[in-house]
């Protein structure tokens, strides 16, 4: 008598289930942050139009103006001056105006690089000196 013999298929199975979990999870994960989106945008905000926004104007008692030209000169009041003489100046201004009374304006040119201006911005921290703006050009 013959015993019966089972074939063994060879093939290859694919675990569906961490798919499906994964899956499950990124539905979830969308659903509850689509409505936290909705949520945050009901509340009514009147916008300003473009063309009705005031512009920031913030009273400075004093501003230094320090102009880097492209040969990487500094300039204060038209008048070439060295990082020292500017430290010297960021001191004297900052003690006088108090802190946050003073800010500087830096217009640099742009093929100066960042290693350049970055001394100056070294001098007004250690002057106490915090408002540092930068001249650019509107777009």
């Amino acid at each position: 008598m013959r015993i019966p013999t089972r074939v063994r298929q060879l093939g290859v199975s694919l675990n569906l289930t961490p798919l499906i979990d994964i899956v499950f999870l990124l539905v979830i994960f969308f659903l509850v942050a689509s409505h936290a989106a909705r949520t945050e945008s009901t509340e009514p905000v009147d916008l300003p139009m473009i063309g009705e926004a005031e512009d920031d104007q913030i009273t400075v008692p004093q501003r230094l103006v320090v102009t880097v030209t492209s040969d990487q000169s500094l300039h204060v009041g038209g008048r070439i001056v060295t990082l020292d003489q500017v430290s010297g100046l960021l001191k004297d201004a900052g003690s006088q105006a108090g802190t946050g009374g003073y800010e500087v304006r830096i217009r640099g040119d742009r093929r100066v690089p960042f290693r350049v201006v970055e001394p100056l911005m070294v001098a007004c921290a250690r002057a106490g000196i915090t408002r540092i703006g930068y001249a650019v050009l509107p777009q």
